[in-house]
């Protein structure tokens, strides 16, 4: 990872779009560039009439504050970051005022439309070659656990299900302390798929860091590029999203996860046709004996 001076990992610099990258990173600035972040995040179609000194004003930071901000972010100054903001922010106004109206009409085109284009983002700020290493290390895995805890269990309770259905020696253990036992006796030949939106869920980490300290490969699946468990992770598939006043605990998240896992069952389900074949074959047998 890199050093506190630098907000954009050398990796992802070029992956996905500005107000992703700055969301996704936002929990880990400082408290001026935090500040600054939060007023783009909040209203972008504003931020792009404004000159560097109202941005510093609205953001009670400095000049010297933004640009550096703009800097840090890969671009040449703050003209650049207008310029790649102004790209991205009119579809948010839009949205904005749909919100605003207050009609239930409106919110759910709002929702469905914040929703789609979230997806449509996430898709770019995944780096390909983290993606394939995952799909490797799944594949090849002798054993995979499978952690999550809070509003990322769900989304563990049926990527479990999936991949065990095409022949995935996957675990999943639902309490957090079998979690962690079970990743405390991982190998250098297991996996530990960890989810976590936020990434500093505490049980999550400490999963995590159990796995890695048993020689296991860790694969992420997270929101930020900065947190505990994509330090704890081998391999970090990021990608998260925004959240409208009306989400709790970042619901559009948990849609772009379940995309990335959806990903990677593809994969892996194609990786291994034989296995996958095999093993469907005996799951929709088993499943058909629970049909009425």
């Amino acid at each position: 990872m890199p050093s506190n001076s630098t907000l954009v990992p050398p990796t992802s610099q070029d992956r996905g779009t500005l107000i992703a990258r700055i969301r996704a990173l936002t929990p880990s600035m400082s408290p001026a560039q935090a500040a600054i972040a939060n007023v783009v995040l909040s209203s972008p179609g504003d931020v792009v009439r404004m000159t560097v000194g109202d941005l510093a004003t609205v953001s009670q930071s400095s000049v010297g504050s933004v640009v550096r901000f703009c800097q840090d972010l890969g671009l040449k100054g703050f003209h650049e970051f207008k310029l790649q903001l102004a790209s991205e922010a009119p579809t948010d106004a839009g949205e904005r005022d749909l919100v605003q109206d207050g009609k239930p009409g409106s919110i759910i085109a709002s929702v469905f439309q914040s929703t789609s284009r979230s997806i449509a983002a996430a898709e770019s700020s995944i780096d390909p070659e983290e993606f394939e290493r995952a799909v490797h290390a799944l594949n090849s895995a002798r054993r995979i656990v499978l952690v999550a805890t809070g509003p990322s269990a769900p989304l563990a309770m049926d990527t479990a299900l999936r991949f065990r259905s095409v022949g995935l020696p996957i675990e999943h253990p639902t309490d957090p302390i079998s979690q962690h036992i079970a990743a405390s006796m991982l190998t250098d030949a297991d996996v530990c798929l960890a989810i976590s939106h936020t990434g500093r869920t505490r049980e999550t980490v400490a999963v995590a860091e159990a796995a890695r300290d048993a020689g296991a490969t860790v694969v992420a699946v997270t929101s930020f590029y900065r947190s505990p468990l994509v330090a704890a992770s081998s391999v970090a598939l990021v990608a998260g999203s925004g959240e409208t006043r009306f989400q709790i605990e970042a619901m559009t998240s948990r849609f772009i996860h379940l995309a990335v896992l959806d990903a990677l069952y593809s994969a892996v389900t194609a990786g291994n046709a034989e296995r996958t074949l095999r093993a469907a074959a005996l799951s929709a047998r088993a499943e058909e004996t629970h049909r009425i």
